[in-house]
C-alpha cells in the first residue's frame, strides 16, 4: 500500500480515525466474584467488545479487495521447543506440542482481514512488496502500532504515532522518499484496522 506524498505538517487538523471515536461509551454492570473471574479469564474488555460486535459490522464496511478470513478447520502442526540456530536438535527430542495457525493469527475472526502490501514505504519495519498483513478491525491503535488507514479514497499502511496535540502516520524507509503523513483540513480519515502479523514468503509461495 504505497502512499502518495502529501504536504503540510498540520497535526490533528483532520478528523480523528473512527476507531478511536467508536470507543466513547462505557458499560457498568454489577457481577459476582465468580463472574468477574470468568470475565477476566476470557480477556476482559477485548472479549466483551468482540462479543458485542455484529459480524456484519466489520464485513460490510470493508473494501471489496480486502480478503476476509473465514477459518473453517483446525490444522495442528508440530511446535518445537528449541529455536533454530546453526544446528537443529533431533525433532524427537524437542517436539512438545502442536500449534494451530488460526489460534496464532486470529484474535477476532469476524474482524480479521488479510491485505497485500504494495510499495516500499515500510521496509524498515519489515513490510515489503507483496507481503501479506493480518489486520484486526476491532482493535483501537496504541502509540507505535502499525495501522491501515483510509485517507479520502486511498489506503495506506504506516506506523501510528501519537503526539502531545494529535497524531500522524510515520513511514519507515531510510531512503527518505516517503514523508510522514499528517491530517489536513478537509480530509476524511478512517481507521481500517491494526496490523497484528505479517506473512512473508522466502521462496515465493505466498504470492498466489
Amino acid at each position: 500500500m504505497q502512499t502518495k506524498q502529501r504536504g503540510g505538517k498540520r497535526a490533528n487538523a483532520g478528523r480523528k480515525p473512527e476507531g478511536e471515536e467508536a470507543l466513547g461509551a462505557t458499560i457498568i454492570a454489577r457481577v459476582t466474584e465468580v463472574q468477574k473471574k470468568v470475565f477476566q479469564a476470557k480477556g476482559g474488555g477485548k472479549w466483551l467488545r468482540q462479543a458485542l460486535t455484529p459480524q456484519a459490522e466489520t464485513r460490510e464496511t470493508a473494501p471489496q479487495w480486502a480478503s476476509k478470513v473465514l477459518p473453517r478447520t483446525k490444522v495442528s502442526v508440530p511446535l518445537f521447543e528449541y529455536s533454530v540456530q546453526a544446528g537443529f536438535p533431533s525433532p524427537a527430542e524437542s517436539y512438545r506440542e502442536t500449534l494451530d495457525f488460526n489460534d496464532l493469527l486470529i484474535d477476532n475472526a469476524p474482524a480479521t482481514f488479510v491485505l497485500r502490501v504494495s510499495g516500499q514505504s515500510m521496509v524498515d519495519a519489515g513490510l515489503s512488496e507483496d507481503d501479506l498483513i493480518v489486520v484486526d478491525r476491532s482493535r483501537t491503535p496504541k502509540n507505535g502500532d502499525i495501522v491501515v488507514m483510509q485517507i479520502d479514497n486511498e489506503y495506506t499502511v504506516k506506523r501510528f504515532v501519537k503526539t502531545g496535540n494529535g497524531f500522524y502516520l510515520k513511514a519507515e524507509n531510510s531512503s527518505g522518499q516517503y514523508p510522514d503523513i499528517y491530517p489536513q483540513e478537509g480530509q476524511e480519515w478512517q481507521l481500517f484496522g491494526v496490523v497484528n502479523f505479517v506473512i512473508k514468503a522466502v521462496s515465493g509461495k505466498v504470492a498466489a
